[in-house]
């Protein structure tokens, strides 16, 4: 690599090594500059002056004095004339060396920034990868690339994502072992390997890459936190590719950025899971909290039955069944409702649309008139926040449908500077909060929203009084997205 010299912008000083000059120190180009004007300045002056003896002696004729004169001229200034050019144009290549070093350089940063890009956009594997390996090939010899993890429960290394050339052959094997071909060795290992020699090679155990005239492969580690995470290969049909340093530092350079990609990824993914097992058990909680009111109201109004038939009420009794009718319905909605939620968050949609959805099905399947509103600039929530204002959002419908007696519902959602504001509202009988008892309603389900609130860090209020509905009010600050 040349080592580019030291310069100044805006000054207009280029410092010139003795490298270019041959000389014991470093000039800069303005002295430089200076030595070609004056040099030659003093010179002439120099031999006008000396000129001056011959003739005052008498020693040569007026026309020898201006023939000694010119020769004297030409012989000091053409050498000196040579030495400067042969100086500039020691400059002009260290220039053109420095020009082609900074766009070499203009290139790898353009590439490690495209790639940077890519694994800030998202953390989802599926969208970094093609745009990271895109920027790969753009930015190097190679004309195939792949990212291999590792797999510790399998063992084995497992082909995620392959862009460039012959994807078919390269697709043909997506598993190794440990140790197996050259994805498996640099995952056991941690070190990388070059190959030019692909061909005939017995270790690569991918006849249809071979086939293909590939020659060239070069697999990096993706390493993170003192482990092997993965691998980076890139290939090429040459046996002349990816043999220059810098390329292969670049390639390195990427595969860090790769492997910090794949690392957040891996944990984004496990921070879901754990969200998920912690949503279900809050899921099985409720549930469980809801079938036992039911299924204690059901034992209770079993036994009513039983004891009015045999004491010949059969009228009574039948008053009891269709209570249970009307308690079984119920609880078929609430499970429907509750899987309806469900499907609504497991799609990776935006918020506004999962609620729109949400309230255009509850309005099908309740057949309550209910409109969705949607006020400001939807922030990027966080998913487990999702998750749970769609819950209470949920929650707030199924009391409206159970217990409000309403006419119409609507659920607003403004978003101002400080945060969003969601609002459940109906038309219905209300309340009064004082004097809730505990029982499916409405304890269990302000509670449930309550916890669900408090959760994600907002603020739950209920405004209700009896004969003028009730509005569910959730109060989320940026903090909580």
């Amino acid at each position: 690599m040349v080592e580019a010299p030291p310069y100044e912008y805006g000054t207009g000083v280029i410092m010139i090594n003795e490298d270019s000059l041959g000389a014991g120190k470093d000039v800069d180009l303005r002295r430089l500059l200076l030595i070609a004007i004056l040099v030659p300045t003093a010179f002439v002056v120099g031999v006008i002056l000396v000129s001056f003896v011959p003739h005052r002696a008498g020693l040569l004729t007026h026309t020898q004095e201006h023939v000694a004169l010119a020769a004297t001229m030409v012989a000091g200034i053409i050498p000196f004339s040579f030495f400067m050019l042969g100086v500039f144009r020691r400059i002009e290549r260290r220039i053109l060396r420095q020009n082609l070093e900074l766009s070499r350089r203009t290139r790898e940063m353009e590439a490690l920034l495209k790639v940077g890009r890519a694994v800030e956009a998202s953390l989802e594997l599926d969208r970094v990868l093609p745009a990271a390996l895109e920027a790969v090939l753009d930015a190097t010899s190679a004309e195939a690339a792949e990212v291999w993890l590792v797999d510790k429960q399998q063992g084995a290394v497992l082909l995620r994502h392959h862009a460039g050339a012959a994807r078919d052959a390269f697709m043909e094997v997506t598993r190794f072992g440990m140790g197996e071909s050259y994805p498996g060795m640099v995952a056991q290992t941690g070190q990388p390997i070059m190959v030019h020699s692909l061909p005939n090679d017995p270790i690569s155990q991918r006849p249809r890459v071979q086939a293909a005239g590939f020659q060239t492969l070069y697999a990096v580690p993706l390493r993170r936190s003192g482990s092997t995470i993965g691998v980076l290969g890139v290939a090429a049909r040459s046996a002349q590719a990816l043999t220059s340093q810098d390329e292969l530092r670049l390639l390195e350079l990427m595969a860090e950025h790769i492997a910090t990609a794949v690392e957040n990824a891996q944990l984004h993914e496990e921070v879901r899971t754990l969200a998920t097992v912690a949503e279900r058990e809050r899921l099985a909680r409720e549930m469980h909290d809801g079938l036992a009111q039911v299924l204690g109201y059901v034992n209770t109004k079993a036994q009513a039955v039983q004891e009015l038939l045999k004491a010949g009420q059969v009228e009574a009794a039948v008053g009891q069944m269709e209570q249970l009718e009307a308690a079984a319905r119920d609880t078929y909605d609430d499970v429907r409702e509750t899987i309806l939620a469900l499907g609504a968050n497991g799609r990776k949609r935006p918020l506004l649309q999962s609620l729109r959805d949400y309230v255009h099905r509850f309005e099908e399947l309740s057949g309550l008139p209910t409109e969705m509103e949607a006020e400001g600039d939807l922030y990027q929530f966080n998913p487990s926040v999702e998750v749970q204002v769609l819950r209470i959002v949920q929650e707030a419908l199924a009391n409206v449908r159970k217990h409000a007696q309403a006419t119409r519902a609507s659920v607003l959602l403004y978003c101002g500077a400080s945060g969003c504001r969601l609002v459940v509202e109906d038309n219905g009988r209300g309340f009064d909060p004082a004097h809730v008892t505990r029982g499916p309603w409405p304890h269990l389900g302000l509670q449930s929203m309550q916890e669900r609130a408090a959760a994600i860090g907002a603020r739950f209020t209920l405004d209700t009084a009896p004969g003028r509905g009730t509005r569910v009010i959730l109060d989320l600050p940026k903090v909580a997205q």
